[in-house]
């Protein structure tokens, strides 16, 4: 079970890493709310296919629809709106830089939802550097990707403070939720709010179909959207919380990477200090060296 969770782990940050790329390519001409609720569509009945495959039955209590409602309007819905619209104004690594301070986001949230990861000491060592190396962007915002960079890191900062919540509040009640059906549950009724925002708000505008805008959209449909969210959410049946949260740490790196060769996009040094500031503090807040081996359920 061990191998089969590191790898699959593995595959979630290579594939979430690989992504901002192809979100960054997408946004240059596709919609918006057209572009995610496209994604989430597609997405969302593929996980509908897999869950009725599996003939898996869900039980729903007032805790669980709490987490399905959380999840839809959440991290399905703002949170992803925020994410791509402050990616407009943004580099692409940037946007992934800053995604490394959601473990920051989520033990703080867990200090008060779940008794056993309260904010120590070093936590809060940790989430201080994080918030120096935010400090340090923001001072250096205006060389990281345009005249609205300001705006472009608040809607990120904005969203990934939105999204801990639920995260929280769904490991609290993982063992009751079928990470099949909510991620199909979820993302069809975010694609559906998306598609009637698109009519309402995005008229006149077309959906470009050339090879690299079709590429795009098909790789944050299915090995971004369905594999790591898939991964994401059946990995709360076996991990710690802030294990899980360690994803944040790893596709920064790959992000940084696929912006540098392919977009161009170059850091100067107080962002590259900055960037390293937040990332430690992401990786620092849940290490602990005395107990390095990986916390899994058994069944």
């Amino acid at each position: 079970m061990k191998t089969k969770i590191y790898i699959l782990y593995a595959l979630m940050s290579i594939f979430w890493g690989m992504s901002w790329y192809f979100l960054k390519v997408s946004l240059i001409e596709m919609p918006l709310l057209w572009g995610l609720s496209i994604r989430f569509l597609i997405a969302g009945i593929i996980f509908w296919g897999i869950y009725y495959f599996r003939k898996d039955r869900v039980h729903f209590t007032p805790e669980v629809k709490i987490v399905y409602l959380l999840i839809t309007f959440f991290n399905y819905s703002l949170c992803y709106i925020l994410t791509y619209w402050g990616l407009k104004y943004i580099y692409s690594n940037l946007g992934s830089i800053l995604w490394s301070l959601f473990p920051l986001c989520v033990a703080v949230m867990a200090h008060y939802y779940l008794p056993d990861e309260k904010i120590s000491i070093k936590k809060f060592v940790s989430i201080a550097i994080g918030l120096i190396g935010t400090i340090l962007l923001l001072y250096e915002g205006g060389s990281l990707g345009g005249r609205y960079i300001f705006y472009g890191i608040s809607a990120m900062l904005l969203s990934i403070i939105l999204a801990a919540w639920p995260n929280v509040y769904l490991k609290i009640h993982a063992a009751k939720i079928n990470p099949f059906h909510l991620n199909a549950v979820g993302m069809t009724s975010s694609g559906l709010i998306m598609m009637a925002a698109s009519l309402m708000l995005e008229t006149g505008q077309k959906m470009p179909l050339d090879g690299m805008n079709l590429f795009a959209l098909f790789f944050l449909t299915v090995p971004g959207t369905v594999v790591t969210w898939g991964i994401y959410i059946w990995l709360f049946t076996y991990m710690r919380v802030s294990q899980i949260s360690y994803v944040a740490f790893f596709p920064p790196v790959i992000a940084i990477i696929m912006g540098w060769l392919l977009l161009d996009e170059k850091l100067p040094v107080i962002t590259i200090f900055g960037a390293g500031l937040i990332i430690l503090g992401g990786f620092l807040i849940n290490f602990n060296p005395k107990n390095r081996k990986t916390h899994i359920k058994k069944n």
